[in-house]
């Protein structure tokens, strides 16, 4: 398909992008836009906790948003979370059995994210439970469709957008603020406290939920190359490598959608006003023309950057949280233990075509 039809219609008319250069090219394409058609003009009273999120934000609302943000994932603010990270994966991994068959997916990949994202947040442990669910169904919600998605309102994301509002009230009422929320009162002053709240609840469904998976897809193909396992155990620096071809040949989010503001043309390609355009970030990663061999795994890989968290203005801004939690998680696993393995039907995939990661992992470990 990448090759015989890089752009692709599907009998239901739906366009689908599968090729490095074009699915990079639409990702930066200030025409081609976030929100789905009936979304796009709604007033703000209208829209659904989901609707106000900083992915599917536009010109000046994304740019204020954003810029509320993102202080804390960028330069000194970055370095400074290294610590809150480092603390949770060390306590998580060190809880695990010292040798023998685990469940990685139960005993940390699940719970180093969480761990982190709700202390970044100032969400207390006791409530973790419900920011799971919450996750959980909003991740289906968002792979059954942008019909369901967009239109009735989700109660998992309105629940949870409702709980960091309170949650966001009470902290500026204390004057406190965690480490992630630095930027959240001017954010307060000039969108208000609903807004605000909604995009925390987005920070806490896309700070952990990729990560999760992430984590897991990395230990996955480790557990299933053990020369690249020992190289690791050899080099410790490989590490940031290990974490980045993970991203590439199993991306947590494999598609992103856009819609055309106007008629618009694609490899040569008509594509309506308007017409949803499926980019598939996993098969753009394998794309051989950008990375040779591509269905290897292999931590020494340099060239070029994989689309795992986007390009442009919309790339993911916690981009640099992710990746140091995968980092840290893989140097703490490679202190703990020598050997990791892979036990029979010990994988079990999630079934959802937006988000690649696993159920359940469990690997033989001394």
């Amino acid at each position: 398909m990448r090759d015989q039809a890089p752009v692709w219609r599907s009998p239901w008319g739906d366009v689908f992008v599968t090729r490095y250069d074009l699915v990079s090219a639409c990702l930066v394409n200030r025409q081609l836009s976030h929100v789905p058609p009936n979304d796009r003009n709604h007033a703000s009273d209208q829209r659904s906790a989901i609707n106000e999120w900083l992915m599917y934000q536009e010109g000046h609302a994304h740019a204020a948003i954003r810029q509320a943000l993102q202080q804390p994932f960028v330069g000194k603010g970055a370095t400074a979370l290294e610590p809150f990270v480092a603390e949770a994966v060390d306590l998580l991994v060190s809880k695990a059995d010292l040798a023998g068959v685990v469940d990685v997916v139960a005993a940390f990949t699940r719970a180093v994210p969480e761990r982190v994202i709700g202390r970044l947040l100032g969400v207390p442990v006791e409530d973790m439970p419900r920011l799971r669910a919450w996750s959980a169904s909003i991740r289906v919600i968002l792979d059954s469709g942008f019909d369901d998605a967009f239109g009735p309102v989700s109660n998992a994301a309105e629940e949870m957008s409702a709980y960091f509002t309170d949650l966001l009230r009470d902290l500026l009422a204390r004057a406190e603020m965690p480490p992630l929320l630095v930027g959240l009162p001017p954010l307060v002053d000039k969108l208000g406290l609903e807004t605000a709240g909604r995009n925390i609840a987005f920070l806490a469904f896309a700070g952990h939920e990729t990560t999760v998976h992430l984590i897991g897809n990395m230990l996955f193909h480790l557990a299933h190359a053990p020369s690249q396992w020992a190289s690791l155990l050899s080099d410790r620096r490989l590490a940031a490598s290990a974490v980045a071809e993970t991203l590439r040949l199993e991306s947590p989010v494999q598609k992103i959608c856009r819609w055309p503001v106007k008629p618009t043309e694609l490899a040569g390609q008509p594509i309506d006003e308007d017409q949803l355009i499926v980019l598939l970030i996993g098969a753009a990663n394998r794309d051989p023309e950008q990375f040779p061999q591509p269905q290897v795994f292999d931590i020494t890989r340099h060239g070029r950057q994989n689309l795992a968290f986007g390009r442009g203005a919309h790339v993911c801004i916690g981009r640099t949280l992710a990746e140091m939690e995968g980092r840290l998680l893989l140097e703490a696993v490679l202190r703990r233990w020598r050997s990791l393995e892979p036990t029979i039907d010990g994988a079990k995939w999630m079934d959802n075509s937006s988000i690649r990661g696993l159920e359940r992992l469990s690997l033989r470990l001394s």
